[in-house]
């Protein structure tokens, strides 16, 4: 049966199973439970090279659990041995190390992680020559099966191993991860490859095959048992064992063990040997004629129990039994981490003696993923490392371990936090307008490869965003004038983007036209000049109205266009201007005011000569400012000041429920406060010399504006008690000892 290949993962594992006759067993904990009357002699052999990663390692160890589930285990049933290899194969336990289910599962959980080169053809060898003896833990007239596990092809032969693995009556499954050479595995296994050979896609789903394989190697087990049910292996001969087990030399890592021969022709010695405390055993087998062995790659501060063994031609004595504990194994000192920066720190330790070379592992301090954690080696003349491509603003936990040779000592650990990006500073505002703003900020770090720029209406809520490059300053345009905008200016890096410096700032009030004036009056008509407040000027609204009553006309003027001929206009009739700007956002300005008159027709005879008087000027650019409910300032412009003897404001009433009242003002006069008022209200004010020149529409309900124009004149309106309801008044002054009124509000 084949499945699709999977990830990358460099794993090879062998099962060589024996099987005597059993009682049928009841079901496995989860899944398929073998229920053949027989035992097994299960050896599994594990490629543990550096490229199957240590994650997929953990699904390796839960797919031989389930398997070694899937039969019943025990000293005088199942046997589970496993050997590990790379470059060079070592039996992790034997078959007679283990003698409950719980203890070889916990075995292969414990399982550690070799790392190395793939020689499968190697470890196959290796198998046959190891795993398959008395001393081993093997029995003879037991059926032989064996499951091979790959994900690659071979770096050397594989086809003469697994021939004489076939030979000596092993029958053999070839399971395929990934990359695995199908051909490779037919060679392996035995035939028919339709129920010898496997193919999956992942190490994720081999927990899809358990089952299937364990039925299969099920019903070969009972299969192969009927074949042999006649062969029962020669009863064992009864040897001594070995006598006087000394052990010397005791170190961090290793210690020596040495016994007195055993009686007899011994072929070899076998030495079991295991924590105290619980794990996988591991063994060393030397020749008969030797009495000692140094037992190596040990882990520090731990009680090892030893057994040796007697191995004759057909039998196996008792154990001699010792125990020894290692030294502790030395460690790297005084950890410290320094020079941090958002994507660096450098890592320092004082060296541990006697250590092959050093390993760090680093990690955020986070439940990451474990594929978060990165490890760096370096060789024992090394102390001191850079850790790069770190996350900034983050917690990293470093931990660092002296190596002897693949075992490590007790880990040093310590922590520290990168430093966050670093943000634009300083942001700050200049040559701000109606309409736009100039952004300036200090950089942050040569490392920015550019800045982003965003802002909106601090009560809006569209965002305008816009990447400017590595320039410290940014001009913003079509903004909304009297509009408070929040920006935030942020430094972008390869690691990402920095916090955000951030302020606010208020546009302006769009702009009046400036300096409104009059020129080349005539009887019909006069021109109106003025300065642009603004470039954006879309166009100007010019309206004009005669002040002693009559329809209002109006111009819509070119926002590039700063004067105009009114035309069409009475002789010796004064008319009030009004001038607003109107802008590209639809935004209008204040209007400004110039109250002009035209002269008086002329007329002459051979006799006698008519001209008319001299020009008498009115004021010009009138403003109104610091608006409230109850007072408001009039400031003007005067054209020509020199005959001006005095200044008369009369004011009344808009309901008539107050008498007229008058205040006559120096032309120096500044500003008076007029007690008592009540809007709406209507002044006017007039020259000597001059009917009316000015007039102004006053709103109680607006709000204070600015129409200052560096008038040289000025009066200040005040009223008490207005009413809600009051709708507005017209301020009109001109120098004359003529005293009008008006009522109602106009322009």
């Amino acid at each position: 049966m084949q499945f699709p290949l999977g990830p990358s993962l460099c794993l090879l594992g062998f099962l060589l199973v024996c099987v005597f006759p059993q009682p049928a067993p009841g079901q496995a904990e989860d899944g398929f439970m073998c229920k053949t009357p027989a035992i097994a002699d299960i050896v599994i052999l594990v490629d543990g090279s550096w490229s199957i990663g240590r994650i997929n390692f953990r699904l390796v160890r839960t797919f031989l659990e389930n398997l070694v589930r899937a039969f019943s285990v025990e000293f005088d049933k199942t046997r589970v041995g496993l050997a590990q290899y790379s470059g060079d194969p070592r039996i992790e336990w034997h078959l007679n190390a283990h003698t409950t289910k719980q203890a070889v599962i916990d075995a292969v959980k414990n399982l550690p992680y070799k790392g190395g080169n793939t020689l499968t053809g190697l470890a196959l060898t290796f198998i046959m020559e190891n795993s398959f003896k008395a001393e081993s833990g093997s029995r003879s007239g037991v059926p032989k099966i064996g499951i091979l596990i790959t994900d690659g092809k071979s770096q050397d032969d594989v086809i003469p191993p697994a021939q004489r693995l076939r030979e000596a009556g092993i029958e053999l499954f070839a399971i395929g991860v990934k990359n695995a050479d199908e051909n490779e595995l037919k060679a392996i296994a035995s035939a028919p490859a339709e129920t010898h050979v496997y193919n999956v896609a992942d190490f994720s789903v081999m927990s899809e095959i358990v089952e299937g394989l364990t039925k299969t190697v099920c019903d070969r087990v009972e299969q192969l048992d009927k074949q042999i049910k006649g062969e029962p292996a020669p009863p064992p001969t009864s040897v001594a064992p070995p006598r006087d087990l000394v052990t010397s030399d005791i170190t961090a890592r290793s210690f020596r063990v040495k016994w007195t021969h055993a009686p007899g022709q011994v072929e070899k010695y076998r030495v079991v040997y295991y924590p105290a405390s619980g794990g996988q055993p591991d063994e060393k087998v030397v020749q008969g004629t030797e009495n000692s062995v140094e037992l190596n790659y040990l882990n520090s501060l731990t009680e090892y129990q030893v057994a040796v063994f007697a191995i004759y031609r057909s039998s196996a004595s008792e154990a001699l039994r010792g125990s020894a504990t290692t030294l502790a194994l030395p460690m790297v000192n005084d950890l410290e981490l320094f020079d941090i920066t958002h994507s660096t720190m450098r890592v320092r330790w004082k060296t541990a003696a006697g250590a092959s070379g050093y390993m760090i592992l680093y990690a955020p301090l986070t439940e990451g993923d474990p594929a978060d954690e990165k490890e760096v080696k370096v060789s024992d003349s090394v102390k001191e490392v850079e850790l790069e491509g770190l996350t900034p603003a983050t917690e990293y936990t470093v931990t660092v371990y002296a190596m002897y040779g693949e075992e490590a000592s007790d880990p040093m650990t310590s922590q520290q936090t990168t430093l966050p990006l670093a943000p634009a500073q300083n942001l700050r505002f200049s040559d701000v307008s109606h309409s736009s703003a100039r952004l300036a900020w200090d950089s942050a770090s040569r490392k920015v490869l550019s800045y982003r720029v965003m802002y909106v209406k601090t009560n809006g809520v569209q965002t305008n965003e816009v990447d400017v490059g590595r320039v410290n300053t940014w001009f913003l345009k079509n903004l909304t004038s009297l509009t408070e905008y929040t920006v935030g200016v942020f430094a972008i890096y390869d690691e990402g983007q920095a916090e955000p410096t951030t302020d606010s700032f208020t546009t302006k009030m769009v702009p009046d036209p400036l300096d409104l004036k009059s020129s080349d009056v005539s009887p019909d008509s006069f021109r109106v000049s003025w300065e642009h407040p603004a470039p954006d000027v879309v166009l100007y609204r010019l309206t004009w109205t005669p002040t002693d009553g009559g329809d209002s006309e109006e111009a819509l003027v070119n926002g590039n266009v700063n004067t105009y001929l009114i035309k069409g206009l009475s002789p010796l009739s004064e008319y009030e201007v009004l001038l607003a700007a109107v802008y590209g956002n639809e935004v209008e300005s204040d209007e400004v005011v110039l109250v002009e008159t035209t002269v008086e027709r002329t007329t002459s005879v051979a006799t006698t000569t008519t001209t008319t008087a001299a020009p008498r000027f009115g004021v010009r650019n009138m403003r109104i400012d610091e608006e409230t409910t109850f007072s408001m300032r009039v400031s003007w412009q005067p054209v020509d000041s020199r005959n001006v003897r005095h200044y008369r404001l009369s004011y009344i009433s808009a309901r008539g429920d107050r008498a007229e009242e008058t205040v006559r003002l120096h032309p120096q006069h500044p500003p008076i406060m007029l007690p008592q008022l009540q809007l709406p209200i209507r002044t006017n004010s007039y020259s000597k010399w001059s009917k009316v020149s000015a007039g102004l529409c006053l709103h109680p309900s607006q709000s204070g504006r600015d129409r200052t124009s560096g008038a040289q004149g000025g009066f200040r309106l005040s009223t008490h008690g207005a009413s809600s309801g009051t709708g507005g008044g017209r301020c009109h002054w001109n120098k004359t000892q003529t005293l009008q009124t008006e009522y109602g509000c106009g322009r």
